[in-house]
This record gives structure tokens, C-alpha cells and sequence, in this order.
């Protein structure tokens, strides 16, 4: 389910290392604050237990870790995070940008490690109450441009950063085959293009989910969809 029965509103960016999620999810946040909406940017790493998840699991580039275990402690990190910080915001009323949220454990554990997708679905509905965003942007961009934008920034690459070609090629064939599934929330965005171009088309459909959900809101004569 998402959770459009909240008065919140659940945005997640979804895409390989390097597609640009956090430099988009901090612009649209910071278009949609200016048109006077409360807004709450998350990260993955946004709780106590989050940071320590993804500090091990990212950093650890040495240790053999299963990929039921990176899946686990992933699922575990959301689980909090979707407790202390996702639904509190959303019962508030507050729009919520995810940099990364259920998803990127269907393609990068699903499709990158092997993982059955339909179990890692079946323990997101167990354990964060099958709570979908609202509204996703994938943002698709080449495997070479996104390593040239990662090599650009001079940072450490993590353990997902530095996996071989075909891990990076079946999580961004498991990215696309989700967004054929699911293509009312899922939305394509090609990020190969300026910053600036892809934010405007981010926004705008934005505004236009955020406006039907304004229409279709109870108090404002329509049924909730």
C-alpha cells in the first residue's frame, strides 16, 4: 500500500550510485518548501541504527558478508527508519523526500545479489506494513557517466561502487523491470540531461501528485484515491 490515507505525502529517488538522487532530492525539497509545504529529506543513514547499518555494510570491503545478511540489515535500518522519522513526518502532514527506500533492496539485493525479489517483498510487507511511497523517481542514467560523476567528486567508493560491471547492469535491469511493474508510481526520469532540466521535470510532476492528492482529499469534497 502507500500511504496516501495520511495526509503526508511519500516521495522516494531511486537509481544507481551516481544518478544524481541526492542533489535532486535536496532541489525539489527546497522548490517545494518555497511554495510553503513543509518538507522533510531523509537518507537511509537518518537514525542511529540506520548509520551503523550502512557504515558496516558500505565500508567493510574486506569482509564476506551473504547477501541474506545485507538484506536483513538493510531491511532493519528502513524499519526504524519508517518508524522514528517516515510516519511521524506523514502523520504531521509533511511531504517526504527518501533518498533510497524499499526498492533499492528489490534491485541491488534482488536483482545485483540474486535474492528472490518476491521473499524481500514479502518481508517489507512484514515488517514495514507494505508502506509504499506515493510517488518515485527513477533516475536512469549510463553505468560510464555515473563512475565519470563519482570519480568527479574525489570520494571513497563504497563496496556497491566498486562491485564488478554486471552487478551495476542487473540492478539497473531490476530498476527498470520494477518501473514496467508499477508504473503509476514509478516515474523514468533520464538524468543524463542538465541538472537543471531534469529538476524541472521532477518538479513539475511533483506539483501535479501533490495537486491531485489536494483534490482528491476528503475535506476538499473528493474521495481519496
Amino acid at each position: 500500500m502507500t500511504v496516501s490515507s495520511w495526509p503526508g505525502f511519500f516521495i522516494s529517488l531511486e537509481g544507481i550510485d551516481g544518478a544524481g538522487k541526492s542533489t535532486q532530492g535536496a532541489a525539489l525539497a527546497g522548490e517545494l518548501s518555497r511554495s510553503g509545504r513543509d518538507v522533510v529529506t531523509l537518507r537511509p543513514s537518518d537514525t542511529q541504527l540506520g548509520d551503523l547499518v550502512r557504515g558496516y555494510l558500505l565500508q567493510h570491503h574486506q569482509v564476506a558478508i551473504d547477501p541474506w545478511t545485507e538484506a536483513l540489515l538493510f531491511i532493519a535500518g528502513r524499519v526504524q527508519l519508517l518508524r522514528e522519522r517516515i510516519l511521524p513526518a506523514l502523520q504531521a502532514g509533511a511531504v517526504v523526500i527518501a533518498d533510497r527506500y524499499a526498492d533499492s533492496t528489490l534491485a541491488y539485493q534482488g536483482a545485483g545479489r540474486g535474492l528472490p525479489v518476491s521473499a524481500l517483498q514479502w518481508l517489507h510487507t512484514q515488517t514495514c506494513m507494505d508502506v509504499w511511497p506515493d510517488l518515485t523517481f527513477l533516475l536512469e542514467l549510463p553505468r560510464p557517466t555515473a563512475e565519470d560523476r563519482q570519480r568527479s567528486q574525489q570520494l571513497p567508493l563504497d563496496r556497491f561502487e566498486i562491485a564488478a560491471d554486471g552487478f551495476h547492469n542487473a540492478v539497473q535491469q531490476g530498476f527498470v523491470q520494477m518501473a514496467a511493474a508499477d508504473p503509476g508510481r514509478i516515474v523514468r526520469i533520464d538524468a543524463s540531461r542538465p541538472p537543471a532540466v531534469v529538476l524541472a521535470e521532477i518538479r513539475s510532476v511533483a506539483l501535479r501528485r501533490l495537486s491531485e492528492r489536494h483534490a482528491t482529499a476528503p475535506n476538499s469534497g473528493g474521495e481519496p484515491r
